[in-house]
């Protein structure tokens, strides 16, 4: 069993057409091996002969590097885990499945985990939203929705999934109280978040216009949709599956400590 680096365009191919097989849990490799993401991330192939059996990817989008795993065997993941790590020098972000926590474990001391949901629309369904505000964000809005999600605090931001996919938004007064966007993109698959609205215009419909726009759009294009959601955090699921969103599978959400030699 080979572990190496993704380099050439023939491995990255390979890398794709693997990872595409299951697109639903392999939504976060496979879009950081697509467009702008590929530019800061690293991905690694586990090779059996010449077919890829595994990979894992490292953004490094975030002030935190992110490590995650493509579906394989446990030993392949292990050892794809073990080379994506020496990217990593003290700590980082994954989200994994309960099988992966324990090999995370091996090589880190968790600090914060939470539960998530991964739910999935295929296609998502078309709700007729009366006076519906939302509207795609335009190139010369992107400082404006930068400066909202800093002011929210929202963690899986960055301007560079601006370039990925589309963001919508509602504004009042002239600014942005609510908006949600494009995290990633593939042929198959486009995963969606950054769901943010101003506490003070909450519960007036604004996250959902934005959400309902933002997932016409993407399933225009052919795209399934993925999102992740706490799995406590009722009000959204609900509100997704009024979407024709469904429960895919139940995922941690860590921060990690890289332990010390590895």
């Amino acid at each position: 069993m080979l572990h190496q680096e993704i380099v050439t365009q023939h491995q990255l191919g390979k890398v794709r057409r693997f990872l595409a097989r299951n697109p639903i849990l392999n939504v976060l490799p496979l879009g950081d091996s697509y467009s702008l993401l590929l530019r800061v991330s690293k991905l690694f192939g586990a090779f059996k002969e010449a077919d890829i059996v595994g990979v894992c990817s490292v953004y490094h989008g975030f002030s935190k590097p992110s490590v995650v795993l493509s579906t394989a065997a446990t030993e392949i993941k292990k050892a794809l885990l073990n080379a994506a790590l020496e990217e990593v020098s003290d700590e980082f972000a994954t989200l994994c499945t309960d099988d992966e926590v324990e090999l995370f474990k091996e090589h880190a001391s968790i600090l914060t985990a939470e539960s998530e949901y991964q739910m999935i629309a295929n296609p998502p369904k078309n709700l007729k939203l009366d006076g519906n505000k939302a509207a795609r964000v335009r190139r010369e809005e992107l400082k404006e929705l930068d400066t909202f999600y800093c002011e929210h605090h929202s963690e899986a931001w960055t301007p560079l999934q601006f370039k990925v996919g589309p963001f919508y938004c509602v504004k009042e007064n002239g600014r942005i109280v609510s908006a949600a966007g494009t995290h990633l993109k593939a042929p198959q698959i486009a995963h969606i978040g950054s769901i943010v609205t101003d506490e003070t215009f909450r519960r007036r419909g604004f996250a959902t216009a934005c959400t309902s726009r933002l997932a016409e759009d993407l399933s225009s294009k052919g795209c399934m949709i993925s999102l992740f959601v706490r799995t406590e955090n009722k009000p959204a699921i609900n509100m997704y599956e009024r979407f024709g969103f469904e429960r895919n599978r139940q995922i941690a959400l860590m921060t990690c400590k890289k332990t010390v030699g590895i």
